[in-house]
């Protein structure tokens, strides 16, 4: 790798772990940011020498985000890849695979506390609930202004 793609690929695991992905996501986003042409599965595999399905895998995780693009060369079979550069859309995408789902599944999470609070010392059970409450409100708020904000990213795609 150039010294600019190993640079890039460090800021790519840096970004990836700041929204709790693997480090494999934030290594192939970097490289494929890094290169002016499109890279394919075995050029990111030989270039960060990480197995094949790690790279398959982080490939459909940002493809599904929407932060890359499959682009078909005429005459080839191969598959290759390039950035998304909107970082409206990127944000979009993390909100949409990774914030939103959490949000969803958190309501049985939040209602499986509540009903161990009955094992609780009953001193500490008023503290307890008036935490759980506070961790309620928060999942309120964040699932108001999720759609306000996806609403607002997709508005700038168009």
């Amino acid at each position: 790798m150039s010294p600019f793609e190993e640079k890039m690929v460090e800021l790519g695991v840096s970004w990836a772990s700041a929204f709790s992905l693997p480090r494999s996501v934030g290594s192939i986003f970097g490289l494929l940011f890094a290169s002016p042409q499109p890279l394919g599965l075995d050029d990111l595999t030989e270039k960060l020498g990480i197995s094949k399905g790690s790279v398959s895998m982080g490939l459909n995780f940002l493809h599904r985000m929407g932060a890359i693009h499959t682009v078909k060369t005429p005459g080839s079979r191969r598959t290759t890849y390039e950035p998304e550069l909107s970082i409206r859309r990127l944000l979009d995408g993390v909100l949409q695979a990774t914030v939103l789902p959490h949000l969803k599944d958190s309501t049985e999470s939040l209602d499986d506390l509540e009903a161990s609070l009955d094992l609780a010392d009953p001193e500490e059970r008023a503290i307890l609930e008036r935490r759980l409450k506070a961790l309620r409100t928060w999942r309120r708020k964040a699932q108001t202004l999720a759609p306000l904000i996806a609403k607002l990213l997709g508005a700038a795609k168009r």
